[in-house]
């Protein structure tokens, strides 16, 4: 019974570590299905925790005022696709903006294929034309992909649509953090697994399993859903897209 207990903690604790990544479908089906709030799609780990916190903050800030939606999707790869099919498979299969409207704009970001676009929904194609999205990519985008700082990159980029949706040209209300991490340092699985056993080991070592027990209640009680209003996390409205926007190369 301690054994299947045991093995139940390890089990958990490796496969629910975000470290270990969760990729494996990405070649399957090279646009992932979102995960949380629709604004914030950081599959390749472009951003910080804080960073995708202030940026769906922000984004819910636009939708809740303007029903405009801005997302950003960063992934590895193409998955073999050309950068402006799959950023318009990819907003389609979000749906941004709302149906009536098709009021969204989609920033795309392949880090290891080096392209980026900006996909815009039919009812914004007259606010951020494809010169505006080019314009908006090559001063906004490129300087800092180019620098290596792709988290800078997606910050700056998202601002400069926000400044266009809203109408209202504004400094960047997200504070970026320190470059640090953002070229995909991580803690290897192997170490990962090592710390677990020796957590076990010295539990049930010195203290009679009392933490891994205690750790096993806890998790079988459920631990009760995201906070408040039961409202889950925001999707896209319904909204399309026809193709308009800019892409570019690094």
């Amino acid at each position: 019974m301690i054994f299947k207990r045991v093995l139940a903690l390890f089990t958990f604790i490796l496969f629910s570590t975000p470290l270990l990544g969760s990729s494996a479908s990405a070649a399957a089906n090279p646009i992932p299905a979102p995960v949380g709030d629709i604004y914030v799609q950081d599959f390749a780990n472009v951003l910080s925790p804080q960073e995708k916190v202030e940026l769906i903050r922000y984004g819910k800030s636009i939708d809740d005022k303007t029903t405009n939606q801005i997302a950003v999707l960063t992934v590895n790869s193409l998955g073999g696709m050309d950068i402006d099919e799959f950023a318009n498979k990819a907003y389609r299969s979000y749906g941004l903006g709302t149906k009536e409207k098709d009021n969204g704009v989609l920033l795309v970001l392949a880090m290891k294929d080096k392209k980026v676009r900006i996909e815009v929904g039919y009812g914004l194609e007259g606010v951020i034309t494809d010169g505006k999205a080019g314009s908006i990519l090559d001063q906004y985008t490129l300087p800092y992909l180019k620098a290596g700082q792709p988290n800078l990159a997606v910050i700056h980029t998202y601002q400069a649509i926000a400044n266009e949706v809203t109408g209202k040209n504004q400094e960047s209300k997200i504070e970026p953090e320190k470059q640090q991490q953002h070229q995909g340092t991580s803690i290897p699985s192997w170490l990962i697994i090592v710390l677990v056993i020796g957590f076990l080991f010295i539990d049930f070592k010195f203290f009679g399993g009392t933490l891994s027990f205690a750790l096993l209640s806890i998790l079988g009680r459920g631990g009760g859903g995201r906070g408040g209003g039961g409202g889950g996390p925001r999707s896209g409205g319904g909204g399309s897209s026809g193709g308009g926007g800019a892409g570019r190369g690094w």
